[in-house]
């Protein structure tokens, strides 16, 4: 005979602060590995808008000058940028594989943060969880953490 209640609510409450740790971290790595591949071989140089392309609409002929200090003026893609001429913009250049492109910004610190902040929450949770697990009770904290707050109003009170 089985029984009507299930295991699996309460496993998947108890595992749930250790998945958000395991999580957080891959996350946080995968945002770091970007990171290293997007920022590994490339160096920014600043560029200005020569002319925006009148053919094509989502081209521009940028000049910039590179690490080695050639002033170059390539035709680059750019997704919906308003793109008019004496415009600075930031040129991502790899002059090993002599490639350029026009830099979106940093599409790695999504990832790094969030998973940074799942990462503390994972952990606190755990932490928590192990405490209560071995019988620690949370009278005494919340006690400590009220008196704290009563002072901490008190002081701001005073202090504004």
């Amino acid at each position: 005979m089985t029984s009507s209640k299930s295991w699996l609510p309460g496993a998947a409450l108890l595992w749930l602060p250790l998945v958000m740790l395991v999580g957080g971290l891959a996350v946080v790595w995968a945002g770091v590995s970007m990171a290293a591949v997007v920022n590994g071989a490339a160096g920014l140089s600043p560029g200005r808008v020569v002319a925006p392309a009148v053919r094509e609409p989502r081209t521009a002929d940028v000049e910039y000058t590179g690490p080695d200090g050639v002033t170059r003026t390539e035709t680059f893609e750019h997704q919906g940028r308003l793109m008019v001429p004496g415009r600075r913009v930031q040129v991502r250049v790899w002059p090993d594989e002599r490639r350029a492109e026009l830099d979106d910004g940093d599409k790695h610190t999504g990832p790094i943060v969030y998973g940074s902040i799942l990462t503390l929450l994972g952990a606190g949770a755990t932490v928590l969880l192990v405490l209560w697990h071995h019988g620690m009770r949370f009278e005494k904290c919340r006690a400590r953490f009220e008196k704290w707050w009563s002072w901490s109003w008190w002081w701001l009170s005073r202090w504004q």
